[in-house]
């Protein structure tokens, strides 16, 4: 009961601290078919109201991560912490989307059972038919042929997938936070809780088809990330609570247990331990666009040998550009060194060849 009273006082204060989204600002949520029969993706997008210029340079689509999803990822109302809004006010026609088994896109009935019952869903192959469903939308919807792909984290790794086997409907990708092809990666693959200790070579499916990520968990790997004792240097104070209050709201049933939780996918930890283990699902070699590799300087995700794989292995890649930000870990996006980093991506994105 405690944690839930201080959940209903943080609304009240997250209300008072929520800023009016940039002036003429346009939010539209909806939802659309995936390419599967039965399943629905949420999906929102964010322009300037009366924007009637749609082009390949100008509409983004960001691809989220292993836990969350999109909209307290990428519009977080603290602030000014919404990246779609800053997006926005650079110019930006700004997509986003829940894949399945995610936020307000659809769960199988899998979720609503015991993990355990089953193994992990929503692996990356199917994420990225719904990456692919979101970008045909898109494409359709403003008559263009391609879309710009920013991806964080697992968003990375499943929006590098798609662009290597669709980079004729992408303008550039931007892959921030990237776990890659590194097969020595601790905390993804052997001697992490993905393996299964019996049979080294196998992953863990004892974890079952979904975990439950809570507000104490991602606190302690976002402090653990921060260098110095004092984590209030790197990050403001009330960011961290705000981002825990939006994301478990995007799991209806998070208040049916305590502490509070919202239930995440396992087919990430199973195909980023395939590829950790040196079983890579894609080659970046097929990337045919120009992409940005980004990271944190702690990032304990993308390691710096997941990152030089991939400048490597983009070998096909009009442009490519690697970029650190210092003072930073996975989740420099709510950092102070934010506007650091999305002036990197700006650049990038409106870069002539």
């Amino acid at each position: 009961m405690e944690t839930l009273m201080l959940l209903r006082w943080l609304f009240v204060f997250f209300m008072s601290c929520t800023p009016l989204a940039y002036a003429g600002t346009v939010k539209l949520d909806t939802m659309i078919d995936a390419v599967d029969p039965g399943i629905k993706l949420f999906v929102r997008s964010k322009m300037t109201e009366g924007r009637t210029s749609f082009t390949d340079d100008n509409v983004v689509l960001f691809v989220h991560g292993a836990t969350f999803s999109s909209t307290p990822d990428f519009d977080l109302p603290y602030k000014d912490y919404s990246w779609a809004d800053w997006m926005v006010e650079k110019g930006y026609v700004v997509y986003m989307f829940d894949k399945r088994n995610y936020g307000f896109s659809s769960r199988e009935k899998t979720m609503d059972e015991p993990a355990q019952n089953a193994r992990p869903v929503t692996r990356s192959y199917l994420a990225i038919r719904d990456i692919g469903a979101v970008v045909d939308y898109i494409r359709k919807k403003h008559k263009i042929n391609k879309v710009n792909l920013i991806g964080w984290s697992w968003g990375a790794m499943t929006a590098g997938y798609y662009t290597s086997l669709n980079s004729e409907k992408v303008q550039k990708l931007v892959m921030y936070a990237p776990a890659y092809a590194f097969a020595q990666h601790t905390n993804l693959g052997a001697g992490s809780g993905s393996q299964n200790k019996r049979k080294p070579n196998e992953f863990n499916y004892a974890l079952g088809a979904y975990r439950l990520g809570t507000k104490a968990g991602n606190d302690a790997r976002w402090d653990g990330e921060i260098p110095v004792a004092d984590k209030n240097g790197y990050r403001e104070e009330g960011v961290r609570d705000a981002f825990a209050y939006e994301a478990l709201k995007t799991d209806p049933t998070s208040e049916t247990r305590n502490p509070p939780s919202l239930r995440a996918p396992n087919g990430v930890l199973e195909d980023s331990f395939m590829q950790a283990t040196g079983r890579a699902m894609w080659n970046a070699s097929s990337i045919y666009v120009p992409t940005l590799v980004i990271a944190g300087e702690f990032d304990t995700w993308s390691f710096p040998e997941d990152r030089e794989g991939l400048m490597r292995d983009l070998t096909n890649a009009p442009l490519k550009k690697s970029v650190l930000i210092k003072n930073a870990t996975h989740f420099v996006l709510f950092e102070k060194t934010r506007f650091e980093f999305f002036g990197e991506i700006d650049n990038f994105l409106k870069a002539r060849p």
